[in-house]
């Protein structure tokens, strides 16, 4: 009989090549799980000492007081909304995540949304496989002017976390002039990326591109709403691979339909998956992805090998490298704030 039982909670197809030659060396046997139910999680969990989620399994108050010994849950992802972590924290439950596993693929994606939406790029390739070849047309200078350099313009980024961090230089790069908000941040750490810190308020005046890259805390609920976006310049776009619910999306819709914004930019929105039918998939100055941003060959495995790698130092009496004790998460149940992802 093993020494240790870890559960796997998830939809995929288990990474077990990945993940248990880790468990191996603690002599934990590891069980996968399907759960569709909150009842189904708490019942794969009961006997479990440590549990592994992939994808957006619930963690909920009442499930986590019918687990017996369960002493960590680790996400193979870096978002927490789902997981009750004052109620995990009151049942002695750590809990992690994969938090910098898969930054670098999302902060890619960051910068090749903010491209393609600034130089219209998904609109013009669609109109070549239409058939038609026009170096100008008079749709893509009519909506919201042409097309203008970003070499020198700026970017603001919400959140300057293990994302936030990867992206600041990349639109460096790019000769993006950068600066931040994030209110729990060390200032060293901008000051190293050579990034000020402005206030939001600053920071939605005077960009010209706005990336999200902040937690899901109650706080940062539609953080961005219509007096943002009246306060936006009407040449600015907005990029969100974080969270949908960080945005108004009714607001987001009536925001570019007047021209209050340029375009936008989601790899995540707020209903998700977002309908067929919503209307903002009919605006020529909007891109929307299917919540990719941290897809990568290397992610994937960085994320499982991360997350079983947590659960052995749990269960050998060490504490994990990704504990979710950051002020900015505790907002999730406290209404405090936001900070970066």
């Amino acid at each position: 009989m093993a020494t240790y039982r870890v559960v796997y909670c998830g939809s995929n197809q288990v990474p077990v090549n990945l993940i248990k030659p880790i468990l191996d060396e603690i002599d934990a046997e590891l069980v996968i799980a399907r759960p569709k139910t909150d009842a189904e999680v708490a019942e794969a969990g009961r006997d479990a000492d440590a549990m592994i989620f992939h994808g957006a399994i619930p963690f909920t108050r009442e499930i986590i007081s019918q687990l017996r010994r369960c002493k960590i849950v680790c996400r193979t992802g870096v978002g927490v909304d789902r997981m009750d972590l004052t109620a995990a924290a009151e049942h002695g439950v750590i809990v992690a995540n994969a938090a910098g596993c898969n930054s670098v693929e999302v902060a890619e994606q960051t910068i090749g949304l903010l491209i393609a939406v600034a130089r219209k790029l998904v609109r013009m390739n669609q109109y070549v496989h239409e058939g038609r070849w026009r170096r100008h047309t008079a749709e893509l200078h009519a909506y919201r002017g042409s097309v203008s350099r970003i070499t020198g313009q700026t970017l603001g980024i919400v959140g300057l976390g293990h994302v936030g961090r990867q992206v600041a230089p990349r639109a460096q790069g790019l000769q993006l002039r950068v600066q931040a908000v994030d209110p729990y941040l060390d200032p060293k750490i901008a000051d190293d990326l050579g990034v000020p810190l402005v206030s939001l308020d600053e920071l939605i005046r005077t960009s010209d591109f706005i990336s999200l890259h902040a937690p899901l805390a109650a706080a940062a609920r539609k953080m961005f709403g219509r007096a943002q976006f009246a306060a936006m310049k009407p040449t600015a776009f907005l990029i969100n691979c974080a969270r949908g619910g960080l945005v108004d999306t009714d607001a987001l819709y009536d925001a570019l339909v007047s021209g209050q914004i340029a375009g936008a930019a989601l790899d995540v929105t707020d209903p998700e998956p977002m309908p067929a039918d919503h209307p903002i998939l009919t605006l020529p100055n909007v891109i929307v992805t299917a919540h990719t941003a941290a897809n990568s060959n290397e992610s994937y495995v960085d994320c499982q090998t991360h997350a079983a790698r947590e659960v052995v130092r749990v269960l050998s009496g060490q504490r994990p490298t990704t504990e979710i004790n950051d002020p900015w998460l505790l907002a999730e149940s406290q209404d405090q704030g936001f900070g970066g992802v």
